[in-house]
């Protein structure tokens, strides 16, 4: 029988070990604010370190990838669907269009755990970062009881979130506002009006097979480069102010191209629908799709094009949500619209078969939706922590700290380095 002193040291070790593997996991959700990319880009490093969420929405394809991990064993099992790819609390927006979850970059097939995980740990992230958190599990609730309501085909007679109806009280239902704002944004960092030329030649020729417009209504007036975003921060990105109906200036029409992601390296997610992907994702999941949309080549990539809205309002976690039932009616809102979307057919017909086989999915999974909603909001968290710590370390004395002040470190982060067993747990026999 072991001495007690080394049954104690086991036990000691084995927790360590345990911990470090946890850290090991946790390195996929890790980003280096060393890395060159962020380079010139003080106000995404800032995004970044201000708020769990903000880092969340950066780390979109290691999350998705994580998320899968936690559910290969019974992958197979689960129905394919149709994925947002990205859902998150500040993707639920108020438009001049409608409402609900936009930003369809990541749009594809797969499992539904990518959207139901994603989602529900962006909840927990906004409700940490609002000092709701013992109301956790009562977001998590009204997300999947509106999903299972969508499963059921459930939307008419749906309260309008409060939210919805604040944010659309301010709204100036007037062009001249947004045609402002794009040229704000474009003298930034103007390009030749021929920058994007091959982009706007294919997008003019796809959207005129489907609309009438007048000969010059796509006739590039001025072209900018887009840095702004979290998840898609450091994709290339363009906007574009066209001609219009006429030659004044008031009916210009704002539209922007962002490159669309490779999704490949995720089990959960098919990479092999291709770039039109995202059209088929925003047509299937949309209440309102865009008006002027298409996927265009350029530069050998492809690019998602569509018209900006006059209105448009995120569901700021900071400034828009403003308590908990808002969270709560945005949570349940987005669960119907994932819950209506998922199961469609490629014409969008409803299927019953479809939706009965997403419903007894996630009654078989269920609780370990949870446990994967909770495991990767606290890993994440933690990754953010170990970002906002280095990313104060590594500037100079005298420099803006990012958010925390020096010496101020309070998330008791260990990293794998530190965990790293001991000469005494070395010898500790198996």
């Amino acid at each position: 029988m072991q001495p007690r002193r080394s049954r104690e040291a086991a036990v000691l070790c084995l927790g360590l070990a345990l911990l470090a593997g946890r850290a090991t996991a946790a390195d996929s959700l890790a980003v280096d604010p060393a890395d060159p990319r962020f380079a010139g880009r003080a106000d995404l490093l800032e995004r970044l370190t201000a708020t769990a969420h903000g880092y969340f929405r950066f780390v979109n394809a290691a999350f998705a990838g994580e998320a899968c991990r936690l559910f290969l064993d019974v992958a197979s099992s689960m129905p394919e669907v149709n994925l947002h790819g990205d859902a998150h609390v500040e993707q639920y927006a108020v438009t001049s269009l409608g409402r609900g979850l936009t930003d369809f970059d990541d749009c594809t097939r797969g499992k539904a755990v990518i959207d139901l995980v994603r989602f529900g740990s962006s909840l927990l992230l906004a409700a940490r970062e609002k000092g709701w958190s013992a109301e956790e599990r009562r977001f998590v609730d009204a997300f999947l009881e509106g999903y299972r309501t969508g499963l059921r085909g459930g939307r008419r007679g749906m309260r309008t979130p409060e939210l919805v109806t604040r944010t659309r009280a301010g709204f100036h239902w007037d062009h001249a506002p947004a045609l402002r704002q794009a040229h704000a944004l474009i003298d930034q960092a103007p390009l030749p009006v021929d920058a994007f030329a091959d982009g706007v030649s294919r997008f003019a020729e796809l959207v005129s097979f489907v609309r009438e417009v007048p000969a010059d209504f796509f006739r590039a007036k001025r072209v900018g480069a887009l840095t702004m975003g979290v998840g898609s921060a450091l994709d290339e990105k363009y906007l574009i102010i066209f001609e219009g109906d006429t030659a004044a200036a008031e009916d210009d029409l704002v539209v922007e191209a962002k490159q669309i992601r490779d999704l490949a390296g995720n089990p959960c997610v098919r990479t092999d629908v291709g770039a039109s992907r995202v059209l088929d994702g925003q047509r299937l999941i949309a209440y309102e799709p865009f008006g002027y949309a298409a996927v265009v080549p350029h530069g050998g990539k492809f690019f998602w094009m569509h018209d900006w809205t006059d209105d448009y309002q995120e569901a700021s976690i900071r400034s828009a949500i403003l308590s908990p039932r808002d969270l709560r009616e945005i949570a349940f809102d987005a669960g119907v619209q994932m819950g209506r979307a998922h199961p469609k057919r490629a014409d969008g017909a409803t299927d019953k078969d479809r939706r009965r086989a997403a419903t007894r999915s996630l009654d078989a999974i269920e609780a370990r939706v949870r446990a994967a909603i909770r495991e990767l909001a606290d890993r994440t968290e933690a990754a953010w922590r170990e970002f906002r710590f280095r990313a104060n370390a590594e500037h100079s004395p005298g420099t803006r700290s990012f958010g925390l002040p020096r010496g101020s470190f309070d998330g008791g982060l260990q990293t794998t380095k530190q965990l790293r067993p001991t000469g005494e747990c070395s010898r500790i026999p198996p």
